[in-house]
């Protein structure tokens, strides 16, 4: 009897934290976040705004990536010295990498 609760209870468990890690991001949210946090270094397509030279523009980032998850952690840690951890939630990096992928061609 002990066994069949565990199992249930494993079972259930699994199945509750499963939808979590799975939710995919919102590109829409995600283009509204990359404009005001990270525009002003990396090129929004359709933004006449000048960027820094060297840095990669959203483009560029999506077709070097093919993993929404990876590229989501990949948002919080800073690719060299000068780019500060952008403050972002866990959602809004889901939202984030979703619309830089949506960018691939």
């Amino acid at each position: 009897m002990v066994r069949v609760v565990t199992t249930i209870a494993s079972v259930g468990f699994l199945a509750a934290a499963a939808p979590a890690a799975a939710q995919p991001g919102d590109p829409v949210a995600g283009r509204a976040l990359a404009i005001e946090l990270c525009g002003t270094c990396h090129l929004v397509p359709g933004s006449l705004r000048p960027v820094p030279d060297g840095v990669p523009s959203f483009a560029a980032i999506a077709r070097k990536w093919t993993d929404a998850e990876e590229l989501a952690d990949r948002l919080i840690l800073p690719p060299h010295p000068v780019m500060p951890p952008p403050p972002l939630t866990n959602r809004q990096r889901r939202d984030v990498a979703a619309w830089i992928l949506s960018l691939r061609e």
